[in-house]
């Protein structure tokens, strides 16, 4: 093989594929995204925190120290306001990228932008980072607006970086104010394992929870932890003490035994239950949940077990989600990333699963 062939880049053929890693020349104002008329979602303490992480650090470490280090990954959080600017600039710092095969570059690092329409969200387009980013970059949208007209900005942040400051750009005379505001102030709130996390996405705006939160315009937040949902109690009181919408609860990916779920899923629920008594709880299970596997049918039925004993304790706010049923109408197959991880089509079924629920909820329900 020759040293050309060795140092060969396809992005030398499709010029279409780099990636600016710099504003240049392009004249735009930059703004925090810490100030008005900017509003942060699905972080906590934006104003005051060092960086955009998802719960209060003393709380992360209380339950472990992989939640520690994983609430500081600002997945499912996200800036709102609104501009007739015709580009839009991010300009963002950071303390540190996950690289990971299980990763696309966008997913981990980038930032997505959504247009927030009369009903749904649509996506506009990506900030796409450089390879071999470190500590952030800055970007221009790859998609200018053609016109100069008020819209309804959402732009998510990454699933698997540290985030610590983000600044927003544009045109010097633009419009700049708040953005749409969310049918339900309270959030729903999602915990579970790498799933609800986001990994397996190939960028932030389709990880389930953003997926969902475009689609009905919901206010949420994302408690993924990869690797490290393991329904602790610590946890439990955490997530307990917060005002929600309704709860979705996908953990079990990340209890290790049978018995481990055993002894902390209906607990786990049970504290949530006794802090909330009217609120609409969704219980998941795993979706790698293919016949001959009888320890994932073992896991699914714990689960299954817990929401069947509240029904019998006649609790009218309860749902059941068979992982493998949002996974069947595209295929097994192609909606798993690595028979563990939804991609992105798995993503879109598991978010159609979850939202023939949310209807249910949502109808004359008054925290929406």
């Amino acid at each position: 093989m020759s040293n050309q062939e060795k140092d060969f880049s396809y992005v030398e053929v499709d010029p279409n594929m780099i990636v600016e890693s710099s504003i240049r020349n392009v004249n735009v104002q930059m703004f925090s995204v810490r100030q008005e008329p900017f509003e942060v979602y699905g972080a906590y303490d934006s104003l005051r925190e060092p960086w955009f992480v998802r719960m209060p650090n003393e709380v992360a470490a209380s339950v472990s120290e992989g939640v520690e280090r994983l609430a500081k990954e600002p997945t499912g959080c996200r800036v709102r306001f609104s501009t007739d600017s015709d580009v839009i600039a991010v300009r963002a710092e950071m303390a540190a990228i996950a690289y990971s095969p299980h990763l696309t570059l966008l997913a981990s690092a980038g930032f997505d932008a959504y247009v927030d329409g009369n009903d749904e969200s649509h996506f506009q387009a990506p900030f796409l980072p450089p390879y071999g980013t470190t500590d952030g970059y800055e970007q221009l949208m790859r998609v200018p607006f053609r016109t100069r007209e008020t819209r309804n900005i959402t732009i998510f942040f990454p699933t698997h970086a540290r985030v610590k400051n983000l600044w927003i750009g544009v045109r010097p005379d633009a419009k700049l104010g708040k953005g749409k505001a969310y049918r339900n102030p309270k959030p729903v709130v999602f915990y579970g394992s790498s799933i609800t996390h986001g990994t397996g996405a190939s960028r932030p705006g389709l990880v389930c929870s953003n997926i969902l939160s475009n689609r009905f315009n919901l206010n949420t937040l994302n408690l993924g932890f990869s690797g490290n949902a393991k329904g602790e109690p610590a946890m439990a009181d955490y997530i307990a003490g917060l005002e929600m919408a309704a709860f979705v609860m996908d953990y079990d990916h990340n209890a290790l035994t049978v018995e481990h779920l055993q002894q902390t899923h209906r607990p786990f629920f049970a504290r949530i239950r006794e802090s909330h008594p009217n609120l609409p709880v969704i219980m998941l299970t795993r979706p790698n949940m293919r016949p001959e596997h009888e320890f994932n049918k073992q896991m699914r039925d714990v689960v299954y077990q817990t929401y069947s004993e509240a029904l019998q304790n006649g609790d009218e706010n309860v749902y059941f989600i068979d992982g493998r049923e949002y996974l069947l109408p595209y295929g097994d197959d192609e909606a798993m990333l690595d028979g563990t991880h939804p991609n992105d089509l798995g993503y879109r079924g598991m978010a159609e699963s979850i939202s023939a629920h949310l209807e249910v909820i949502m109808k004359d329900n008054p925290d929406f």
